[in-house]
């Protein structure tokens, strides 16, 4: 007689508080704080509000040629390798992630005095890049970083059925166009962000002569920014 064994899976349960953890790792913290208060998060949600912060893009350069050459999941976890230790240099100097743009991140660092922290951040994500394989084989990951400061505004984007809550403004698309243009490893600064930090020990701004790239206004002053 053939024997027949069965297995009882018994389902997994979680407690409020393990939910919240879970969950908590896809939200930003201003959107964390704001769900803490409750049913009245919801008009915050709804209204923009203005905030000054130090923007920071990174971008991995050659992923998109990768992602041809190996398998989907392969490239997840080689972009995982890669994003992981940025975001956590982001964390450290008191920043957040406000989300993964394909094959880099973009971050956000508010608060007063944050600009040295940001200025030192993105140094350190050029060094770690250089200091890691090139996904997995040999070489240098080469990674080009974005930073400004200035006015923002943050809030929602999207519509009833999905939304996120991100930040927006002149600030944000100055540091997403520097981020283009940077050749890694190189972090593209301005003149504002430079006059902003207030203990520059340890950074060197260098003047960068190239013209601006397009959609930075020309008379902002650039410089790339590498540890002294």
């Amino acid at each position: 007689m053939p024997l027949i064994h069965v297995t009882r899976y018994t389902p997994i349960t979680y407690t409020g508080d393990q939910k919240q953890a879970w969950f908590s790792r896809y939200l930003t913290p201003p959107l964390r704080e704001l769900l803490d208060r409750g049913p009245a998060a919801k008009r915050s949600l709804d209204e923009p509000r203005e905030a000054y912060a130090c923007i920071l893009f990174t971008d991995i350069r050659g992923f998109t040629e990768l992602s041809r050459t190996i398998r989907p999941n392969a490239l997840f976890g080689a972009l995982d390798r890669q994003v992981g230790p940025q975001s956590e240099l982001v964390d450290y100097y008191g920043g957040y992630v406000d989300n993964f743009t394909g094959d880099g991140v973009m971050a956000v660092f508010e608060g007063d005095g944050i600009e040295d922290n940001a200025c030192r951040c993105a140094i350190e994500v050029a060094e770690v890049a250089q200091s890691q394989s090139r996904y997995g084989g040999d070489g240098q990951v080469p990674v080009g970083v974005g930073l400004h400061v200035g006015d923002v505004a943050m809030g929602s984007v999207g519509c009833a059925n999905r939304s996120t809550y991100t930040s927006v403004g002149q600030t944000v698309n100055v540091a997403a166009r520097l981020c283009d243009r940077a050749s890694g490893p190189e972090v593209l600064t301005t003149q504002t962000m430079r006059d902003a930090v207030a203990d520059p020990s340890g950074m060197n701004f260098e003047a960068y002569a190239d013209q601006a790239p397009p959609g930075v206004d020309d008379g902002l002053g650039l410089y790339r920014l590498r540890r002294r």
